[in-house]
């Protein structure tokens, strides 16, 4: 049901703004929850570039208990990013625009908090976008 951009796996690790509405996703009884797996190292990649790279293992370890699918990448979702990017009004990061295609093959919605996220049109991508960063 919903596709967790990195943008927002790292809202909910940091209790940063639009937590609350992740938390309601995870409480949600019939709620299904995936990331991409290249969300995974942009979360370590993350980590790591705050000196907190030793968090890494515990991290994974509790979310891999959250998330209820880890979604591969594959030529589908790779050529449907090709259409994305060459569509997109404004750029839109490689890894991004993987992650959007998973959810469009997935019919996902993706939650995130990435302005060039926002800027894909409602009619071709379900969307929640998370308040920005205070």
């Amino acid at each position: 049901m919903y596709l967790l951009d990195s943008s927002a796996w790292l809202v909910h690790l940091f209790d940063e703004p639009g937590v609350d509405q992740i938390n309601q996703m995870f409480d949600e009884s019939r709620a299904q929850i995936s990331i991409s797996v290249l969300s995974i190292p942009e979360i370590s990649a993350k980590l790591k570039s705050l000196g907190q790279d030793a968090r890494w293992p515990e991290v994974w370890q509790n979310y891999k208990l959250l998330f209820n699918k880890v979604v591969p990448v594959d030529l589908e979702i790779a050529q449907k990013a090709v259409d994305l990017r060459s569509t997109a009004s404004q750029r839109l990061p490689t890894v991004d625009a993987l992650i959007v295609a998973t959810a469009l093959v997935n019919q996902l919605t993706v939650v995130h908090r990435d302005a060039h996220i926002g800027a894909i049109p409602s009619s071709l991508l379900r969307q929640i976008r998370l308040p920005d960063k205070v």
